[in-house]
């Protein structure tokens, strides 16, 4: 989640008018980036087969096996990935969503091509469908950086020859973006092991989880938009200092993301079903997904204040409160609640989604009293460096 503090620190350097240290921060960013998801690359190889091992625990052996072939294979991407979440993450800072729109459309429409190549006329299988999104990454990360070297508004990524770690940059990304990778990990380790307590309800739960998450997912679209449009707008206000401006915008965003998830919520309860029944046929998986998908529906304004304010607080550098709440959230409330209204109650996946749901509405309220203070509009990490130049020529 580097690729956050990278957001938030082009942002707050644009909001300035500050493009020579714009680009020196998207220098670093970068490297940094390179270096350290390679590093997490290597350490998931090692862990890869237990990883694998844990998360489809009790499932057929060869599906396992599957499993541990498709993450071998992608994992080799991972650098590639995270380079691209970086570089997208500074144009954004820098409010230029477009380019990092295309490089995702670039990338999806090659793995779409390549997956069905490798899939059905190379016959590859397994191996052909990781290969697919692998290279499918590989190019959307290509098309991204020759945008950012051949220069984009306020970004010029620099000649890589001139890198050196200068580390007031690398301090203020890491101000952001460690809490957010903290919160990251930790977040995604409690929904690992909420995929634990699933995988041991059965396949048909299994398969109806999968399917309902990927739909409410494109459900959830607008507000994931939206919390990147928070993430951008307050960066580049606290940037300028205008923080009245900000805390108005952080509202009339997560306003308009309670809106919009409404209304997708709402016309999502009636249309579940067709929508299910594009990825199975299976009557028990239609109906238990379904039913999921509209229990989802019901939760869908608690998520615009768990989510999209926490993206513009982050913005302005408040990323440790929102660590602490988010891990507090998944694991006394997602984890413990999901085990006993989906484990020990036997409600299954929906005991796992109410849990969810109390998460979500715990953290929106932390958030909405967050946002009343002024606690989070004192963090002016990216004005350290220019103090410590002042002390020194005094």
């Amino acid at each position: 989640m580097l690729w956050g503090g990278g957001t938030v620190v082009v942002a707050q350097y644009v909001g300035r008018n500050d493009y020579a240290k714009t680009n020196e921060a998207t220098m670093q960013g970068i490297i940094s980036t390179t270096f350290i998801s390679i590093f997490i690359m290597i350490l998931l190889l090692v862990f890869n087969r237990p990883l694998i091992q844990l998360v489809y625990h009790g499932v057929e052996p060869q599906v396992v096996e599957y499993g541990i072939t498709y993450f071998s294979i992608v994992l080799f991407s991972f650098p590639f990935m995270a380079l691209t979440l970086m570089a997208n993450g500074i144009l954004r800072g820098a409010g230029d969503t477009k380019i990092a729109a295309i490089s995702n459309v670039v990338a999806n429409i090659f793995n779409i091509l390549l997956t069905y190549l490798f899939l059905y006329v190379f016959k590859w299988e397994i191996v052909g469908a990781a290969l697919g999104i692998s290279l499918a990454r590989v190019i959307g990360t290509l098309y991204v950086m020759w945008i950012l070297i051949k220069g984009k508004k306020a970004i010029q990524f620099g000649k890589i020859q001139l890198y050196r770690p200068q580390f007031n940059y690398l301090r203020q990304i890491f101000y952001v973006g460690v809490p957010a990778g903290i919160e990251s990990v930790i977040f995604h380790l409690g929904k690992l092991l909420t995929q634990v307590f699933i995988g041991g309800m059965g396949a048909i739960a299994m398969s109806s989880n999968s399917i309902a998450n990927s739909i409410i997912n494109l459900i959830n679209i607008p507000g994931n938009s939206l919390t990147t449009v928070a993430t951008t707008i307050v960066g580049q206000e606290i940037g300028r200092k205008e923080t009245a401006l900000a805390r108005h915008t952080l509202r009339f965003i997560t306003r308009l993301a309670v809106v919009y998830l409404v209304i997708l919520g709402a016309f999502s309860i009636p249309t579940a079903w067709y929508f299910v029944a594009l990825y199975t046929d299976n009557p028990e998986v239609l109906s238990y997904a379904t039913r999921l998908i509209q229990l989802n529906a019901l939760a869908t304004p608690i998520w615009a204040f768990s989510f999209v304010l926490p993206g513009g607080l982050k913005g302005a550098g408040d990323g440790k409160y929102t660590m602490m709440t988010a891990i507090i959230g998944m694991w006394v409330f997602r984890v413990g609640l999901g085990y006993l209204f989906g484990v020990v109650l036997g409600w299954g996946v929906a005991g796992i989604f109410i849990a969810m749901f109390v998460d979500w509405a715990v953290r929106g309220i932390l958030y909405v009293i967050r946002l009343r203070g002024d606690k989070w509009l004192n963090h002016h990490f990216i004005d350290e460096d220019e103090k410590e130049l002042e002390a020194t020529i005094a």
